[in-house]
């Protein structure tokens, strides 16, 4: 029996003997209600014994997080902090099933290996962003909102009856501090680390009377760069202000806006090689670079290697000059939300109504070439929902849902031998409705079903501008050839003719083309998505569910044609136990996910011969395993955790075509003029098989002071870091680990903290690609190691 399926075997058994053990440690024949009545007046409370309950509003209703049956992972605002985790691009240190490369574009999404490598305006993330209750709806936009945080919410699997669209692989819940009526206090924290790194944040909650407060908060973070040439750094601000009111006993209105700004450089990459096409054999040839991982593109060394060996495009015996665009970002992010909470007799009716503008201003470097983006985005979202307050026979979830956003987005980069100038505008509109019903069948027993209508109306029009320098044409090579430089616009460019006019020479043999392309169109999509459930108290604290969801996400446009929605289906069934008077915590989840139209986007070169991003639907996946986590107060003051996630992730059907043979590890065919590429039966990326998180927190009590240390593991086995399958995308295993020493006084009003993390100064590769047309790969590595102190102080 092979290892593989021993390790399925034992987690399965695992999974069967949790509700066994459950039943041994209380009676099976009372319902859960039963025992909380009759122990009720002798029980202490929840809180003060053992684990701490979390409660969530993952369902829309808030809830014990060991009482949701659904598959969801909980981190609290003060956890976020102690670790350092300042955005969604690190919250995967904490999150097994979370996966985030993280570059100068913005986050890139992943949970259990479904998610997208584009931060292009045409393609809509996997995983649902929703900030306080509102949905964001680009991936560049997802910075500003780690602070003053209550918790963040991460459910894995589809989401399609209560949050929609777009959520095929889950969703993250960012969820802030709300104003406390009749409350003053707040708190301040500040650290300083190496690379010049500066951190703070702080909030004050305001009373005003006994039922209104006024909460504003804000955050300051930067570094210098992590890479020798001064990128992958960090310069980042941010406000929030709330006003709460309760206006009736009955009626609450939240009214909130918050604003968020990045400066500064922003990310890098380096080169980890170029490749070759051997015509001889009709196989790609791969040189290392042999370059420093944490030199950056900008480092003496880089540029050397980039003119010695980058290709400009169809320019024979051209190589490329040096990267002379210092990149920079200049990102804005700000919005308004009203939240509107109305208790009545049939439950809580909410009215959420948020209007959002989000602002990218970049240039981006990462891909080995200059890529300018301008991008601004008008969204606006309007919700109304009714949640019973819970009965004895049924809840109940009924809602609404409006969508709507405006783009326009310039693109325009060059690669040497081709500048592109994109200008595109598109329009979403998206209405839907939903429902869910639970039946309480007894007391320990409940069956849920619900459904989503979604309609997806969108458009596109797309003014493409491109200048190409043709082939040289001339018996000798053409290395004194001149290049298309990098610039805003096509007028700018040097050589570029006019519209419609002729070729122009810029040397012996070499022309400069233009082509000039408008296209456009509209796409209109609807979908039923629905949920099934049933769940059980098996035991006091013990919960057993199983369930059947799906959801989709919306189709949309390349520059040449456009995509299908993506389907999935996903079965769950998980356990959710507290032992030994609420000191141990065993959860333990089985899922199956089947994709249908799944949808991928890579760095490639269109059948039009442009350069750029390409969503395509490249077929079927199978996603299966089981996630365990486990948590013990050995005593009242030392906590254990664990976290173990198994994850077996394949394409059942992964085919697409090329204009021209492909730099891949997949196999490849012609088929007429193009080339047919199959990656079927390969792992899915970003999506290691083993993920262990490991971690023990101590408090040593000094009267009223203390020290608390802290260390935390993770695991991950090999994955594959980008599209193409080649050996160079490639991560083998690694561990990242994290300490931490804390003194203060025991109610936290003062505490100072050292803290390293990345300790091994692990840098492994989170992302990486090939470059049609330089035939140079690029590689963005993980932090290295920082440490530094931390300053606290609440009131």
């Amino acid at each position: 029996m092979s290892v593989s399926r021993k390790s399925r075997l034992l987690l399965s058994a695992a999974g069967m003997m949790v509700p066994a053990l459950a039943l041994a440690q209380s009676a099976p024949a009372q319902p859960a209600q039963a025992h909380a009545d009759k122990d009720s007046a002798t029980a202490p409370a929840p809180e003060t014994v053992g684990l701490k309950d979390i409660i969530v509003t993952a369902q829309q209703r808030g809830e014990s997080l060991q009482k949701a049956a659904i598959p969801v992972a909980v981190v609290s605002g003060a956890e976020l902090l102690n670790t350092g985790v300042r955005g969604v691009e690190t919250l995967g240190k904490l999150v097994p099933a979370l996966a985030v490369a993280g570059g100068g574009q913005g986050n890139l999404i992943f949970i259990r290996g479904v998610g997208n490598f584009s931060f292009v305006a045409s393609s809509d993330p996997a995983a649902a962003y929703n900030y306080d209750g509102i949905y964001v709806g680009r991936s560049s936009a997802t910075f500003g909102t780690f602070y003053d945080l209550e918790r963040v919410e991460v459910l894995k699997g589809p989401q399609g009856t209560l949050y929609g669209r777009n959520a095929t692989a889950g969703a993250i819940n960012i969820l802030p501090a709300q104003p406390r009526p009749g409350e003053t206090s707040g708190y301040a924290t500040a650290s300083y680390g190496n690379y010049n790194e500066v951190q703070a944040e702080g909030a004050i909650n305001l009373p005003i009377g006994e039922n209104a407060a006024f909460r504003v908060a804000s955050t300051y973070t930067r570094h210098d760069g992590y890479l020798q040439d001064g990128t992958q750094t960090d310069n980042a601000a941010g406000g929030r202000a709330q006003l709460k009111v309760r206006l009736t006993p009955a009626l609450t209105v939240r009214v909130e806006a918050d604003y968020a700004q990045q400066r500064g450089i922003g990310g890098g990459a380096n080169y980890i090689g170029k490749y070759a096409l051997n015509p001889a054999t009709g196989q790609f040839v791969v040189t290392p670079a042999g370059l420093p991982v944490d030199g950056g593109l900008l480092s003496p060394a880089a540029q050397a290697y980039r003119t010695a060996n980058g290709l400009a495009g169809k320019l024979a015996g051209r190589s490329l000059d040096p990267l002379i665009s210092t990149p920079y970002q200049h990102n804005d992010v700000y919005g308004v939300a009203v939240h509107v909470d109305w208790q009545t007799p049939i439950g809580t009716v909410s009215v959420i109504p948020a209007w959002r503008h989000a602002l990218k201003n970049n240039l981006n470097i990462e891909s080995g070439q200059a890529v300018g983006n301008i991008q601004q985005a008008d969204q606006y979202s309007a919700e109304a929902r009714l949640v019973s307050t819970g009965g004895k026979l049924l809840d109940y979830i009924a809602g609404a849902y409006y969508f709507s956003e405006h783009l326009d987005d310039d693109v325009h980069n060059s690669s040497g031998a081709l500048a592109n100038f994109n200008i595109n505008h598109f329009a979403t509109h998206s209405p839907s409705f939903y429902g869910r019903l639970t039946l309480h069948a007894t007391s320990w027993l409940r069956f849920t079903g619900g459904a989503r209508y979604t309609e997806d109306h969108k458009r596109f029009f797309n003014s493409q501008n491109t200048a190409l320098a043709v082939v040289c044409a001339v018996a000798a090579a053409c290395p004194a050839a001149p290049l298309l430089p990098y610039t805003m616009t096509l007028a700018q460019q040097p050589h570029a003719p006019a519209l419609g006019g002729a070729p122009v020479a810029v040397s012996p043999g070499v022309l400069v083309a233009r082509t000039d392309t408008y296209p456009g169109g509209t796409l209109g999509t609807n979908k039923v998505t629905w949920r099934g459930a049933i769940e059980a108290d098996v035991a006091r604290h013990s919960l057993l569910y199983a369930s059947v969801e799906t959801g989709y996400r919306a189709g949309g446009f390349n520059a040449f044609n456009t995509y299908n929605p993506e389907n999935i289906t996903a079965y769950t069934l998980g356990s959710k136990n507290r032992f030994f008077s609420n000191r141990l915590q065993l959860n333990i989840e089985a899922f199956w996910w089947k994709y249908r139209d799944q949808q991928l986007s890579y760095f490639g070169i269109d059948p039009t011969g442009r350069l750029g991003v390409i969503t395509e639907n490249v077929g079927r996946s199978t996603i299966k395993g089981v996630d365990a986590e486990a948590r013990a107060q050995v005593t009242h003051t030392t906590l254990l955790t664990a976290n173990v996630q198994y994850l077996d992730a394949r394409y059942d059907s992964f085919t697409y075509v090329s204009p021209a043979p492909t730099f891949t590890g997949c196999a490849q065919a012609p088929t007429g003029a193009l080339y047919t590429v199959d990656c079927s039966g390969r792992r899915a990326i970003n999506s290691p098989k083993w993920t262990v998180n490991l971690g023990i927190e101590q408090t040593i009590p000094l009267g009223d002071r203390q020290i608390t240390l802290s260390a935390d593991t993770q695991y991950r086995s090999g994955r594959y870091t980008g599209f193409d399958y080649i050996p160079q995308e490639y991560v083998d295993h690694s561990w990242v680990s994290n300490a931490s020493v804390s003194y203060g006084t025991r109610d936290g009003k003062y505490v100072i903290s050292g803290y390293i993390r990345n300790i091994g100064n692990n840098r492994a590769q989170i992302y990486g690609t090939p470059v049609p047309g330089s035939n140079l790969i690029t590689s963005i590595i993980a932090p290295p190691r920082t440490y530094g102190l931390r300053l606290s102080a609440r009131f």
